[in-house]
Formats: structure tokens, C-alpha cells, sequence
């Protein structure tokens, strides 16, 4: 926990080294506590690990910039965030968790037409604070050549291409890489006078083929066989063909609205590897009173397995990109208040379900927390 802490501090310390050196570079730094009626994540029923609720302590910071280099601009984000359950339960400790983030875009614009071209990055290394293999500690490295068009906010196309490197570091039969292709759209359909009302569209795609490097399953079950684990290994590596669409609508005016769909689909050689996910998902951010500001966000998300659901791993279809991730419906509320213009208070709500498994073995897990930002 020490080793986590310093860390932070470190990290606080060189971003606002760094902010006195250049303008354009902006310093976020938080801490706080929450309280998590399931810190280990654990399925409801299972007597053997049953839920553990524990109070969690949160400190990180983040250091962002945006500036021109080689004749184009660029922006980059270097981030750290700690996460330590207060629990003298030994199966807590795999939890304490410190995360890094880099990412970075340059563009760099071709004469007056509104077209460019970059280069974007990402990297993250979740650790286990105490040693070892910890919960959700992963390893995530990314890189892609950018293509941009449009007229600046009112149509924006952004296409990608480029690769992934995923690592799973508590079961590498997880592990996997592989090239990617993605496009984004973004259009504003309406916009008021005075710009204070919008409506915007943003649509995404993406693919990805993932080479695992372990191997494939079979479908070992006889014909008559009930819904049991009795797949059989084979020879060949897993290769997955990751598939993805979304669409989202947004409206600015007296609230901010939000409301969005996403597809993902997963084809597999992997026996009982594949994947159908749907996600709804709508916010909604208002200000309440004496500069107080609510945002309510609720996600319905039900997955289909093609082959049926034979192992129900937690992880084995979950996006890891931050400490928080959940492939789960869920519940949220955060209300916050600015104390200056540097300071302000945020607390946050959240309950997740899983509605795909309903019975005794259903996820449940509640979490409140409470903390404070400073922003330069």
C-alpha cells in the first residue's frame, strides 16, 4: 500500500512539475474512499467464495497536453491510479491494483483540404501492488495510423488501422494479438442559435482478428447431452474475429442528454468461445442547486453464446481497459460541486447486475464513494 501511495505522490509531483514548464498542459489529481459490497467481484451463491464487502481507498492523477510538433498537433495523456481494499481477508489482497496509462494522437493536416494524417498510441500496465499476480492486472499496448476527414465540428470521419497486444497476466490462455480496423463518425445534425442546443451523432465500427496463444476447443458432447462442461482440446490456436458497431445520439441544451447503442460479436473456432453482446445505454448530466451537478447513467447489457454458456469465466469476455471495467448491467449516479476553480467534490452510486444469468449464482455488487479533485 505504501509502494501505491508514493507512487501517487510521484506522479503528482512531476505533473506539476511539468504544468509550470507549458501552458497547454492541464493536471488532474483525486482521492477518495468507497465502500464495495463485493471488492473480489464474486458470483452470488457460490458458498465456497462467497461476496466479501470492504471499505477502498482511490488516489491517482493524470497530466494532459496538446501542442504542435513536426508541423502537426498533437495530444497525450500519461495517467496513475491505485486502488487498495482495506480488509485483513487474504483474498482481498490480489485487489490492490496500481494502473498506468499512456496514450497520444499526432495529425498533421495536408495543405487546406480538410484531410490529415497521424499516428495514434496506447499502453497500459495494471500491477499488483503487493507482488505477484493480482486481480485484473493486465497489459494492454495498442498502435495505429490515422486518416481524418471533415470540416471540423460539424462532420468528422476518423479512420484507423493498426494492431493490439493484450496480455492477461492471471491466466495467459487469455493472452492474444492481432491487426485492427476501426472508423468513427461523428456529424451535427441540429444546432441552435447561440450554439447552446445540439444534437449530435457519433457511429462507430471496428474489427479486430485475435490470435490467442492457446488452443482450441471442441465440442466434446453427445447429441442428447444436457448443457454440461464436456469440451475436448485440440491442436489448433484460438483465433477470434472481433466485430463491432455502435451508434450514439447526444443532445446539448438546458440538460445533456445521452442515448446509444452497441453490437459486439465474437466468432470463434473455440468451442463455447463465441459471442453475441447487446448494450443500450442512456445519460443524462443537469444541475441541480447552488452549482451542484448530477449525472445518472444506465446500461442494459444482454449477451447470447451461440454455443451456450459452458464456463462461466468472469473474465473470459470482458474488455479490460481500466480497474472499474464491469460486463454487466448497471446503475449509476454522480453528483458533484466545484469549491473553486481548482477544487471541486464528487460522489458516486453504482449498482450492477447480470440479467444474462439470472438464479443463485446472479452477480451482485453495490459500490458508493466519495472523494476530492483538484484540476490546473
Amino acid at each position: 500500500m505504501r509502494r501505491a501511495a508514493l507512487a501517487v505522490v510521484v506522479i503528482g509531483l512531476l505533473l506539476v512539475a511539468r504544468r509550470t514548464e507549458a501552458e497547454p498542459w492541464t493536471v488532474t489529481m483525486e482521492g477518495g474512499g468507497e465502500a464495495d459490497s463485493n471488492v473480489t467481484r464474486c458470483e452470488s451463491g457460490n458458498r465456497e467464495l462467497p461476496r466479501i464487502a470492504a471499505p477502498v481507498g482511490r488516489a491517482g492523477a493524470r497530466l494532459e497536453g496538446k501542442d504542435r510538433l513536426l508541423g502537426g498537433a498533437y495530444v497525450v495523456g500519461l495517467s496513475g491510479l491505485a486502488r487498495m481494499v482495506v480488509s485483513r481477508n487474504e483474498r482481498t489482497d490480489p485487489e490492490n491494483v496500481m494502473l498506468y496509462v499512456a496514450d497520444g494522437r499526432w495529425l498533421h493536416g495536408l495543405g487546406t483540404r480538410p484531410i490529415a494524417v497521424g499516428v495514434g498510441v496506447t499502453a497500459a500496465d495494471a500491477l499488483a501492488i503487493a507482488g505477484g499476480t493480482g486481480a485484473r492486472t493486465f497489459r494492454n499496448y495498442g498502435a495505429d495510423a490515422l486518416l481524418a476527414l471533415g470540416n471540423g465540428d460539424a462532420r468528422h470521419l476518423v479512420l484507423a488501422v493498426g494492431g493490439r497486444s493484450f496480455s492477461y497476466k492471471q491466466n495467459h490462455a487469455f493472452d492474444w494479438d492481432g491487426p485492427t480496423a476501426s472508423a468513427r463518425l461523428d456529424v451535427m445534425l441540429w444546432q441552435g442559435g447561440g450554439q447552446t442546443r445540439s444534437l449530435e451523432l457519433a457511429a462507430t465500427l471496428g474489427f479486430e482478428v485475435r490470435g490467442y496463444d492457446s488452443t482450441a476447443l471442441t465440442n466434446g458432447c453427445a447429441p442428447d447431452a444436457p448443457d454440461v462442461e464436456c469440451s475436448n482440446g485440440t491442436t489448433l490456436l484460438r483465433r477470434d474475429r472481433y466485430q463491432r458497431a455502435g451508434v450514439e445520439l447526444t443532445w446539448t441544451g438546458a440538460i445533456v442528454a445521452t442515448a446509444g447503442y452497441q453490437l459486439a460479436v465474437i466468432d470463434s473456432n473455440s468451442f463455447g468461445q463465441s459471442l453475441v453482446r447487446h448494450r443500450v445505454m442512456a445519460s443524462a448530466t443537469t444541475e441541480l442547486v447552488d452549482r451542484w451537478f448530477a449525472t445518472a447513467t444506465a446500461t442494459l447489457q444482454i449477451d447470447q453464446y451461440p454455443d451456450g454458456l459452458l464456463v462461466a469465466n468472469p473474465t473470459q469476455h470482458q474488455e479490460l481497459t481500466t480497474l472499474d471495467d464491469e460486463s454487466r448491467s448497471s446503475l449509476q449516479i454522480r453528483v458533484a460541486r466545484e469549491l473553486s476553480s481548482a477544487w471541486s467534490l464528487e460522489a458516486r452510486g453504482a449498482v450492477w447486475r447480470d440479467f444474462g444469468n439470472p438464479g443463485p449464482a446472479a452477480f451482485r455488487r453495490e459500490l458508493v464513494y466519495a472523494g476530492i479533485i483538484y484540476s490546473h
